[in-house]
């Protein structure tokens, strides 16, 4: 190329048009805030509420005080729906208000069972107290609220604060707490609260941990406390009393060492005062809670072959721990023990009431099968009742009757449909449906004896004098007498001693067994009074 190139001229700068990058960031922004405030002010009020009015979402619970109206929780929709119900039809007549206050949810199946057992429980006390002829005519009626503290409890302190509320409050006058099932470090913080620093009267439900209770009329650690179901040491008590033909030198123990557990404490100390003279240590594994399954199934296989070994040989273990642990225990026993041609007994307390509805338990290995000498292996345990207890055999004429249990059957024969259900399905062998109906029975008595002209008492009248529920005013629980001392304990209360079946897969009724030993003396000329000496 001969001429010189020319340069090339720069290119004009580019005229762009519209906003910039931050002009468009700032409008997203200012989009999604309207957004926003256009979904929380006018779309998310019209959303449902996951918890209801009345409850409140605490870490994901729907945790507080319901009427029914607000029952979040799986499993007790039906139950609820009657309860609000109830509560709606006597809304207009004079009454009081009790809560049933047990955590109403749980991750563990058997344990929401043991849940709507409970509800269905309560609510038949309550529609009895208002519709039964006998009952009805005593003011005041009663209306029923679900306390829910908690999967574990710990949110006690927002619910029984609103508890208090509801006992100050003209409209809704709450008079006692109930319920309370499981024996453990935040129930115990939740009825000092109640009792101690709020002077809410409360009855205990199947608690049967030894410090769950007032020793002492003038040294009470919990003001205003009473409990229906016999504790641990009385349990054993009557355990022992029912088979006194038990040889020790073949008992072993086998307990759970975990901490802040009265249930597991206490039957393991009671336990260990009965086998005291048992020449084998007790076998110990430390659970990770009390419905929790843990790590402990090759521990358990290890002990039931060590438990093999031991000489003398034996053929008794006394189980301190709770339901889960237990059905792993006698899993392991079931499956793995090598001393198969030896027939081994597990004994344990209450909670095992419902191990018979655990899918888990393996019923073929409980059973053995005695055409290859595999013998089975039993499963023994107290039950705060049974529903032979008082309908068969040769009842006692004292602590109990037919008549009381039946009561309870009749109502829950009738559940499932209208007026008085349907409730969902219902279970009365586990015990569940008894404890709670007769906690919340043994409350509605404490209120309706210190009613007077129409006049409902106060919180204190009725806490400080549970120990008037017995002689003639004894309340004829559905599972044998209540017939409170002056601290506020159940006198000599029947227990009902209970196997499992491997061949029908339920709890079979074994006998009535009782921590002093024999039934109650009979009262004279006839009065049906319950009578607690001085010396006991």
């Amino acid at each position: 190329m001969t001429a010189a190139r020319r340069a090339r001229p720069e290119a004009p700068s580019e005229i762009r048009s519209g906003p910039g990058w931050a002009s468009l960031v700032l409008a997203a922004l200012l989009a999604v805030g309207l957004g926003y405030l256009l979904w929380a002010f006018v779309v998310s009020p019209n959303l449902p509420d996951p918890c209801g009015v009345e409850l409140e979402d605490i870490g994901g619970e729907c945790i507080g005080v319901t009427d029914g109206s607000s029952a979040k929780w799986e499993g007790l929709e039906q139950v609820s729906e009657r309860i609000k119900a109830e509560n709606d039809r006597i809304a207009k007549d004079p009454h009081v208000t009790i809560a049933l206050m047990i955590s109403m949810t749980s991750d563990n199946s058997e344990v929401r069972k043991q849940i709507l057992h409970q509800v269905q429980g309560a609510y038949l006390a309550q529609y009895r107290a208002n519709n039964d002829r006998a009952e009805s005519g005593d003011p005041p009626k009663i209306r029923l609220v679900l306390a829910n503290p908690g999967k574990a409890r710990d949110k006690w302190l927002p619910v029984t604060d609103r508890l208090d509320e509801m006992a100050r409050s003209d409209q809704d006058k709450l008079r006692v707490v109930f319920g309370f099932d499981v024996s453990v470090l935040n129930t115990k913080k939740a009825i000092q609260y109640l009792t101690n620093d709020k002077g809410i009267p409360v009855v205990a439900g199947s608690l049967t941990g030894n410090d769950f209770a007032n020793t002492d009329r003038d040294q009470k650690q919990y003001q205003g406390f009473a409990r229906i179901a016999p504790n641990n040491t009385d349990q054993a008590d009557a355990l022992v009393n029912f088979d006194k033909g038990l040889d020790l030198r073949h008992a072993v123990l086998v307990e759970d060492g975990r901490e802040k557990d009265d249930y597991a404490r206490s039957l393991r100390d009671a336990f260990q005062r009965k086998l005291a003279d048992s020449p084998h240590n007790p076998y110990t594994f430390v659970s990770e809670g009390p419905d929790t399954e843990g790590s402990l199934s090759s521990e358990f296989r290890r002990m039931a072959v060590n438990i093999c070994t031991l000489s003398p040989a034996v053929d008794n273990v006394y189980f301190a721990g709770r339901q889960t642990h237990l059905r792993q225990f006698v899993n392991a026993v079931a499956e793995h023990r090598p001393c198969k041609d030896r027939k081994i007994t597990v004994v344990s307390g209450s909670a095992a009431s419902t191990l018979y509805s655990d899918e888990q338990l393996n019923w073929e290995a409980l059973r053995g099968d005695p055409e290859v000498g595999r013998k089975g292996v039993e499963v023994v345990y107290t039950s705060y009742s049974h529903p032979d207890g008082w309908t068969t055999g040769e009842a006692p004429e004292t602590g109990g009757s037919a008549a009381a249990f039946n009561t309870l059957r009749s109502y829950v024969d009738r559940s499932q449909q209208p007026p008085v259900g349907p409730i969902g399905e219902t279970d009365i062998a586990d015990s569940r449906v008894a404890s709670a109906y007769d906690s919340a029975w043994t409350a509605i008595t404490g209120i309706r004896v210190h009613t007077e002209n129409g006049k409902i008492p106060g919180l204190r009248a009725i806490g400080n004098d549970w120990d008037s529920l017995q002689g003639v005013d004894k309340v004829q629980g559905a599972s044998g007498w209540i017939c409170l001392d002056t601290a506020g304990n159940p006198y000599n209360k029947a227990v009902a001693v209970v196997r499992l079946d491997p061949e029908a897969r339920a709890p079979e009724f074994v006998g009535l067994a009782w921590p002093r030993g024999a039934p109650p003396a009979k009262a004279p000329q006839g009065t049906g009074s319950c009578q607690i000496p001085k010396d006991r």
